[in-house]
């Protein structure tokens, strides 16, 4: 299939044309109600009026909101304004937090009472509200006049006649190497990611997706949020993707059939799903991190699911590349998507692959660093992964460059401890980080969720298989829940803090 990228694109203008040919149709739910594309397309120009004078029609506008139909709204109606949302993570840390603000340079942050009350985040909005004014969607809803409610639905019948400027979306890295930098998607950028990725992936306006992810989660953006209004398919959105009991019963009750989430979420609802529970699924996709070989096998064993795994960052909108049902290769996130185009750059210590560098439509604008302001991207975007591309165009991602370790001067991958981990034990509950070390430059100390697990077998495997001395571990640390970010990655950083806090005569061996 050719794709063709218009070159101005407002996602405001794309989902209120879907909205004018179904306006019947429910196109997006949560657990509190739902809503047809008529309903969403007015709400939202009645709600951009208030929104446009409580921000005093300000260029960047902070939304902290959980997973819910009003954060959709509430984000289409900044597109129709042509404002800029700048999509707080609300798992992140109070100073975190008010680093993203400040990169920004928010002046206005919309949230919501019962979000606040309910998330226990007073102590988070008083530290805020220092640095910004604090606007309740409660309140804009109970200024609404009869004038605002007609002005909407006039609004909603009539053709866009004032084309608006190409506006932008700002996501934020995790902050684990410094401060949390901006990543500036333009709407062109999330609009040709959603062409590229219906271009290989049959989802077609019968499917129903299913998003536990939070909208500050790239793929929970594009995929979860603005994908299901701009392509005519609906989407339910369910408020937390730590709910690892009850998502598989929403899935059964929704009859979804299209998931996207991370191996970490995909471990622990396997844990509680039934087949019948899955049954309505025909998609089911990871991203964000590796999908470990004994999750993969469980769903096919006891679900009958393919988890196909796929590639994306927040720079890219996210997708990368993908692995299809049609065209799919196990230890691989599949091929480029349509009008991306790669190339690997050598790295000096690492012999297998290279730095994977990308350009496409879908490449971010540039980011913005706190006290510096923009950095437009280059020509082309380092992923800084290490990857190689094998002789029928299937990307293998190795590693994360900083997920290496500098082991008595050779580079060693922490990734790579961890799939020995996974081989000699069975199980992919192992974490690998690296603390400072005087002699050897650094050590790796492995964490693990499950208990007793012999290091002297671990030591004995890696013998066996003749691999480097370097990869055994300096210790194995029993931890009984693993960290992990709001995005569904393991939280590493959490994971060194701690093995530096383990006592120095432990290291005195």
């Amino acid at each position: 299939m050719k794709v063709k990228i218009p070159n101005k694109v407002n996602l405001y203008d794309e989902m209120k044309k879907q909205a004018r040919l179904h306006p019947k149709k429910v196109i997006i739910e949560d657990q509190k109600g739902s809503l047809t594309y008529d309903r969403f397309l007015i709400t939202v120009n009645v709600l951009s009026q208030k929104i446009k004078t409580a921000t005093k029609n300000e260029d960047r506008v902070g939304l902290y909101l959980p997973n819910v139909i009003g954060q959709v709204v509430a984000l289409f109606s900044l597109f129709k304004n042509g404002q800029v949302p700048c999509m707080l993570n609300f798992s992140m840390g109070t100073q975190s937090l008010i680093e993203c603000i400040e990169t920004a340079s928010l002046k206005t942050v919309l949230t919501s009472k019962e979000f606040v009350k309910v998330a226990g985040l007073y102590s988070v909005i008083e530290e805020m509200e220092k640095k910004v004014r604090v606007v309740y969607l409660e309140d804009l809803k109970e200024g609404i006049t009869i004038t605002h409610k007609i002005r909407g639905i006039v609004t909603s019948k009539t053709p866009s006649v004032i084309k608006k400027k190409q506006s932008e979306v700002i996501l934020y890295t995790s902050g684990t190497e410094s401060k949390p930098k901006g990543v500036i998607l333009t709407h062109r950028n999330i609009y040709a990611n959603i062409q590229q990725a219906l271009a290989v992936v049959d989802i077609n306006n019968k499917d129903r997706i299913f998003n536990p992810l939070p909208l500050f989660h790239s793929f929970g953006l594009t995929v979860g949020a603005v994908l299901p209004l701009v392509a005519n398919v609906k989407s339910f959105l369910y408020s937390s993707p730590l709910h690892y009991k009850e998502i598989p019963k929403m899935i059964h009750k929704d009859k979804s059939t299209v998931f996207v989430a991370t191996n970490t979420f995909f471990d622990n609802y396997g844990k509680y799903a039934t087949k019948e529970q899955f049954k309505t699924l025909k998609i089911v996709v990871a991203g964000a991190e590796k999908l470990k070989k004994d999750v993969k096998d469980k769903y096919e064993r006891d679900f009958d699911i393919e988890i196909l795994q796929g590639y994306g960052t927040t720079e890219t909108s996210p997708i990368v590349a993908l692995n299809t049902p049609t065209f799919h290769k196990s230890e691989t996130v599949g091929k480029l998507i349509p009008l991306m185009e790669s190339k690997i750059e050598k790295v000096e210590g690492i012999s297998d692959g290279g730095s994977l560098l990308l350009k496409g439509p879908n490449v971010m604008k540039g980011y913005l660093i706190h006290g510096k302001g923009f950095i437009p991207c280059g020509e082309w975007y380092n992923t800084g992964d290490i990857a190689k591309i094998d002789e029928e165009g299937y990307i293998h991602i190795l590693s994360r460059l900083k997920r290496f370790s500098k082991v008595a001067g050779e580079m060693v991958s922490l990734n790579k401890v961890e799939e020995l981990a996974l081989e000699c034990f069975g199980n992919s509950g192992f974490y690998a980080v690296a603390v400072p070390d005087k002699r050897k430059g650094e050590k790796i100390v492995l964490y693990t969720t499950i208990e007793n697990v012999s290091d002297k077998e671990f030591k004995k495997y890696i013998k066996q298989r003749k691999i480097s001395s370097l990869y055994i571990p300096y210790s194995i640390e029993y931890i009984e829940e693993v960290p992990i970010l709001g995005s569904g990655k393991p939280n590493y950083r959490e994971l060194e803090d701690k093995a530096k806090e383990i006592k120095k005569n432990i290291f005195s061996k």
